[in-house]
């Protein structure tokens, strides 16, 4: 990491700190906020693919750009263990986010607590994906997960998870204890497949949101919800409206 880099990312944080708390905007939820987009090459910087080649498997993974300005997922995913006897299960893939930045006053996190929902907008085929979140924690290998339900798969949607949905994990097994999320310091959000299903894979995505919906204000609801409606009921229209 270069000093010039590290010192243009601090002057630039005092300077956004600032304008912050010149316009009050602590005192303020906004409506959403974007954890991360792409729309050109250049974007894919900001992000790290792997899979279980890593460890000698044999999946393969690639991240790439469509004609469309989108960020295409894809790769082949095998079951083959690598030679590597410690190894009893393969074929996963991921791509993810970077790790937060460090600068003179903190780390670049962003804090998921302002917002209730996160949300992404993504064309997938139909095997099974989910959607992963780490936040700062003592286990490095520590990730919320949550399965990315799909509805129509081959065509673009807008998928809804409420953050206090996802579950946290320890590579790939559900910790037993279920802490709460640090949810004002999330480092990294990404996607990944391990569906015991050798063969290719595909996931399309644009964006990814936290965001608030009319009923809610981050963690605390604006009112309650009922029989008749639901948080799901909140979305009907949500393609239309991002």
């Amino acid at each position: 990491m270069s000093m010039s880099k590290y010192l243009e990312r601090s002057a630039k944080a005092l300077k956004d700190n600032a304008t912050k708390i010149y316009n009050a905007e602590f005192m303020n939820r906004q409506a959403e906020y974007t954890v991360a987009k792409v729309s050109q090459k250049a974007d894919l910087d900001m992000w790290l693919k792997g899979s279980d080649r890593d460890i000698g498997g044999f999946s393969d993974a690639w991240l790439d750009i469509t004609r469309a300005g989108h960020a295409r997922f894809h790769g082949y995913l095998s079951q083959k263990l690598p030679e590597d006897t410690r190894f009893k299960r393969s074929g996963y893939a991921m791509v993810r986010t970077r790790d937060p930045q460090m600068t003179l006053l903190s780390t670049d996190y962003w804090d998921s607590s302002l917002y209730r929902y996160l949300a992404v907008r993504v064309k997938a085929d139909r095997r099974k994906y989910f959607v992963n979140l780490k936040s700062d924690a003592l286990v490095p290998t520590d990730i919320y997960q949550h399965l990315l339900p799909i509805r129509t798969p081959g065509q673009w949607e807008t998928v809804v998870i409420p953050f206090n949905m996802f579950t946290l994990t320890s590579n790939s097994v559900i910790v037993a204890s279920q802490p709460r999320m640090s949810s004002t310091k999330m480092e990294t959000v990404g996607f990944s497949i391990s569906d015991r299903q050798n063969g290719p894979f595909c996931l399309e995505f644009a964006w990814i949101k936290a965001f608030n919906s009319i009923w809610t204000h981050g963690e605390t609801p604006r009112m309650p919800y009922s029989q008749d409606r639901t948080w799901r009921t909140d979305f009907v229209s949500m393609d239309k409206t991002f």
